[in-house]
């Protein structure tokens, strides 16, 4: 029975490490909910192959990978704050200095690493765990970090759920239930997680039923469902007045249509959401939210459509015949020929060679 539990583990581990790859890669398609899902999830998985380092006495081997370094928990706080902040405020704009949460959790990771290694190869007699203050900053203070933003968390949904039903829309838990779900799910991890780590009551094999949940059900809904945690796009017009009630939504709209079809802003390379914020003397913020809430897309991928529907046009013009199709898309806006090969196929399905064979 022993040795199918840790076959189990090991299964559970590598599924977990697939899908948290997975999820984190992501981040290049921009796609910051699913990349922080995946650090949780990443985090999770690696406590979970722990379990199996443990009962199978891998961490006595004379040269094991010390993976279980890389598991921080000071991860999980920011990471569940930015997929919080995603998944709840339409006008959220990730930016790098956001990624500065991370640090005590890579600080912990290197010392760790450091620690490990100096024991093995120095012979020194390092045990973190033992120091009351490492083991508060790394054990306790991500349990309270957490409590505070599921705290944070519950009161956004509830103003959210608040907003829906001043709208009048119907079955207004269904629109939220599946980042309900995701809060109920966390809050009991974080429960059994305090009780384990401060209260020291041996509920270990709960949170292994409910870390398994979690990447098998959440993980994986993730992944295959990007848009699944999205709030209602019926409720991001409204916020968007709500934050900016001094803009005339459907004026703003117009206007950045004619900024983008008649000036042909996009041509500009590198185009920035600063630049057309400078052109329309709107705040970056504001004009985000609109193309998100009207548009349902991102400001890279508006801009980039208007892009490709440009090169398009050209290809078709015999005008433009004399014209290589690199120096067409150099001129529509794009600043590479990777970039343009790349947002050419995900636009249109095609390789721009390949749609230029057929017309």
């Amino acid at each position: 029975m022993e040795n199918f539990e840790q076959i189990i583990l090991l299964l559970i581990s590598g599924q977990g490490i697939l899908l948290s790859f997975a999820l984190i890669t992501t981040i290049f398609k921009k796609n910051y909910s699913s990349f922080f899902l995946g650090l949780i999830t990443a985090v999770i998985t690696l406590e979970i192959l722990n379990t199996w380092a443990i009962r199978t006495g891998y961490h006595s081997l004379e040269n094991p990978f010390p993976f279980w370094s890389f598991g921080s928990y000071l991860i999980i706080p920011p990471a569940l704050w930015l997929f919080m902040k995603v998944n709840t405020q339409p006008t959220f704009q990730l930016k790098p200095k956001s990624f500065i949460l991370f640090v005590p959790a890579i600080v912990e990771i290197v010392v760790e690493l450091f620690s490990f290694y100096s024991n093995k190869i120095l012979g020194t007699n390092y045990h973190l765990i033992d120091n009351a203050f490492w083991y508060i900053l790394t054990e306790i203070t991500p349990i309270i970090a957490v409590v505070i933003v599921l705290i944070v968390f519950i009161k956004e949904l509830a103003s959210l759920t608040i907003k829906l039903k001043k709208l009048a829309v119907k079955n207004i838990i269904l629109q939220f239930l599946k980042l309900y779900v995701f809060f109920i799910v966390f809050s009991f991890l974080t429960l059994f997680w305090v009780l384990q780590a401060i209260f020291h009551f041996q509920v270990f094999m709960v949170i292994e039923i409910i870390l398994l949940v979690f990447i098998f059900v959440l993980g994986y809904i993730g992944y295959f469902r990007p848009t699944f945690f999205d709030i209602p796009k019926i409720l991001k017009p409204e916020i968007i007045k709500e934050n900016y009630p001094q803009y005339d939504d459907e004026k703003e709209l117009k206007e950045l249509k004619s900024l983008f079809e008649d000036e042909k802003i996009y041509t500009k390379q590198k185009l920035s959401l600063k630049d057309v914020a400078i052109q329309l003397n709107l705040p970056e913020r504001y004009i985000s939210g609109l193309i998100n809430s009207y548009h349902n897309t991102s400001f890279s991928t508006y801009v980039n459509s208007y892009r490709v529907e440009d090169i398009i046009k050209r290809i078709k013009d015999p005008k433009e015949k004399h014209k290589t199709l690199l120096g067409i898309a150099m001129e529509s806006g794009f600043n590479s020929k990777s970039s343009f090969n790349q947002i050419f196929k995900t636009t249109t399905g095609k390789n721009p060679s390949d749609f230029l064979k057929k017309q």
